[in-house]
């Protein structure tokens, strides 16, 4: 795992980090307040690449995924204000939250190395970190315990994909100080914000 990855996974899994939020939901019997599934790919080179979809309580949320570019990092944050992706976090944050007692408590997370399989995870209020490690076919079905969490997952990562896209497109069609059309920037390398 690149250090780039490291920290910003890293900072989703210590909830210090929203400590000095105010008025933190905690929710559920577990009281989570942070929530997300990884998952690890292999690159064109065979190694092993890993990518996070991570959200708080508060609505906003990240996908951090390890790359060959210079910094190692792509991603996306958002959710903070409203829309789509808003929306898609809380239900994410929801429907883990419900599903927490399908978790296990436990001290440290690896990194996912196994390409089948996916490990979701929630972090409670005290810093408590629960997760389950599964075959991503096992948690796709829906009647898996755990199917609404990994499911929001995904639209949560679709609605960050419709974002960026509708976003490139205004880049696009934006006219420039000559008054013609600027091309679309290049797909952020990394975008780390405070959460």
């Amino acid at each position: 795992m690149n250090k780039a990855y490291e920290t910003m996974r890293g900072f989703w899994l210590d909830v210090k980090n929203l400590q000095h939020k105010k008025e933190v939901p905690l929710l559920g019997e577990r009281q989570i307040c942070v929530a997300g599934v990884e998952i690890a790919a292999r690159d064109t080179q065979g190694g092993i690449k890993n990518f996070m979809i991570a959200a708080s309580s508060l609505g906003n949320a990240s996908v951090y995924f390890e790359n060959n570019s210079a910094s190692g990092l792509g991603g996306f944050t958002g959710g903070a204000a409203s829309g789509p992706v808003r929306e898609k976090a809380l239900r994410m944050m929801q429907s883990a939250a419900a599903a927490a007692a399908h978790l296990q408590p436990v001290n440290s997370l690896p990194p996912q190395q196994n390409v089948e399989n996916v490990t979701l995870f929630t972090v409670s209020g005290e810093g408590q970190i629960l997760a389950r490690e599964l075959k991503e076919s096992e948690v796709r079905n829906p009647e898996n315990d755990l199917y609404a969490f990994f499911a929001y997952s995904q639209q949560l990562l679709g609605a960050f994909r419709t974002e960026h896209e509708r976003e490139t497109a205004v880049a696009e069609k934006a006219p420039s100080a000559s008054g013609s059309a600027m091309p679309a920037p290049p797909a952020p390398d990394t975008k780390p914000t405070e959460n």
